[in-house]
């Protein structure tokens, strides 16, 4: 569908979540702007008090939404009232692991009605959103995906991959080396009193890939259900450290599936600010009696807990996927707010079929800090949306830009926007993406581009948005 034809067909609104003017309810667009995202991701409507405190939280976390709305919606039809298309962004610090962060444009609550496939719905609010980021200042975005088939074609990359772990409790441990400090059984309630803030505070800090939390996921995360009322099968623990310090670890768990020595553990959320919190959490967990296993949904890729456990048989992998995405905008900010682990200079062309990343730069790194010039254009110029044509939906294929073709006269390799944002964090190794045909060039500059983007810790995500 032609910009002509978008336009004629449909309405382009963006708005901020709101209430009533007193204050006590949600007013009626955001309440048929959330029923949209409701039925684009099969959940049920929200009783009022529920979506009145949902909405409360998205006001204080400075959300921003766009909806796509027909012209002429036919009589009776809900589209006389919701969105065909929903787009939701909000400000979201992504941690570089020393301590400082960056700003992303974080996107979440993409939606478009299954009647509307193919007529450029999503492409139109990616774009113009993307164009948003920019006005506002924004060198990246970034999102978690709840399908992994569509976003690499508007330039985001796969950061960081996650893993469902399970570990079956026999034999599991003692672990092979001892864990320190005391682990302690509190009640859930006491972590909303700060402490948990508190951790996962320490644990962004030190945590290349962690995104700071939205408002309102402590609520189930923490033992409270949606009408903020205690769940009563939710248990929690504290990790207190030898030397007497704070509290650096918590989890909270569940009891689910099956009969007494049949049942599994459910961790809910494990946050640590020190390893050794994180493995006297697990050797707790894996103590606890009347369960055959622990699952842990948020596993990183290199989980210690799989060389701590006497069996590393004992770890079963029950799920991998994608989870944080970075889509570069400017990479002369983004790659200036990392810190780096070797020092060293190369040229690199990017190329960005959305055109705002486009460009061949120099890197120059000295005492871990980097400086980057933008050093020619890029393959594509132009404004966002250059070379993107139709609705990117899942089975339909948008144009790309062979970076293979790209010249490398003046550059050391080329490579595409996505898999610039997909090795940013360092959980993706440049030399990968080379066997796999992603990435182009010198082999000793893809090596050196590995060594200077190897972070201090594996990158981890345990937020959703």
């Amino acid at each position: 569908m032609d910009n002509d034809a978008f336009d004629d067909r449909y309405e382009l609104r963006r708005f901020t979540p709101g209430l009533t003017e007193d204050g006590t309810d949600v007013d009626a667009r955001t309440t048929r702007y959330t029923a949209s995202i409701a039925m684009g991701f099969h959940e049920p409507l929200e009783k009022p008090a529920v979506l009145l405190r949902h909405v409360t939280e998205w006001i204080e976390q400075g959300e921003e939404n766009l909806g796509v709305y027909r012209r002429h919606p036919q009589p009776g039809s809900v589209d006389e009232n919701e969105p065909v298309g929903t787009f939701v962004w909000f400000p979201k610090p992504l941690s570089w692991g020393d301590g400082t962060e960056l700003d992303t444009f974080a996107v979440s609550g993409v939606t478009v009605r299954a009647t509307e496939r193919r007529r450029g719905v999503l492409r139109r609010m990616m774009t113009e959103s993307l164009d948003r980021a920019v006005e506002q200042g924004y060198a990246i975005a970034a999102l978690t995906a709840s399908e992994g088939s569509i976003y690499r074609r508007f330039g985001f990359g796969s950061a960081i991959r996650e893993r469902v772990i399970e570990v079956t409790r026999q034999g599991a441990t003692p672990f092979l080396t001892p864990t320190s400090g005391e682990v302690v059984v509190v009640e859930p309630e006491t972590l909303r009193e700060g402490l948990a803030k508190d951790v996962y505070a320490r644990f962004h800090a030190r945590t290349p890939g962690s995104m700071t939390r939205n408002v309102g996921a402590w609520t189930s995360l923490l033992g409270r259900t949606d009408e903020d009322e205690p769940d009563r099968a939710v248990r929690a623990a504290v990790h207190h450290p030898a030397d007497g310090g704070p509290v650096d670890g918590y989890v909270t768990y569940r009891i689910v599936d099956g009969e007494t020595n049949s049942a599994r553990l459910d961790v809910i959320d494990l946050v640590y600010a020190t390893d050794e919190a994180y493995l006297s959490l697990w050797e707790y967990l894996l103590s606890v009696d009347l369960n055959r296993s622990v699952r842990y949904n948020r596993a990183r890729i290199d989980d210690p807990i799989v060389l701590a456990v006497p069996e590393n048989r004992k770890v079963e992998i029950r799920h991998e996927e994608d989870h944080v995405w970075l889509r570069v905008l400017d990479p002369v900010r983004v790659l200036e707010s990392r810190p780096f682990a070797a020092d060293g200079a190369l040229t690199f062309t990017v190329a960005d079929a959305l055109g705002f990343a486009s460009g061949t730069y120099r890197l120059t790194v000295l005492e871990g800090r980097g400086r980057v010039e933008r050093v020619g254009a890029g393959p594509v110029d132009g404004g966002a949306g250059a070379g993107v044509d139709g609705d990117l939906s899942p089975d339909v294929a948008g144009p790309s830009l062979d970076v293979a073709d790209l010249s490398l006269d003046v550059a050391d390799l080329s490579l595409d926007v996505a898999d610039l944002g997909a090795v940013l964090l360092g959980a993706v190794d440049p030399v990968s993406l080379v066997a796999a045909g992603l990435v182009h060039g010198d082999p000793a500059a893809v090596r050196l581009l590995r060594a200077m983007l190897a972070p201090e810790r594996a990158p981890h995500g345990i937020s959703y948005f």
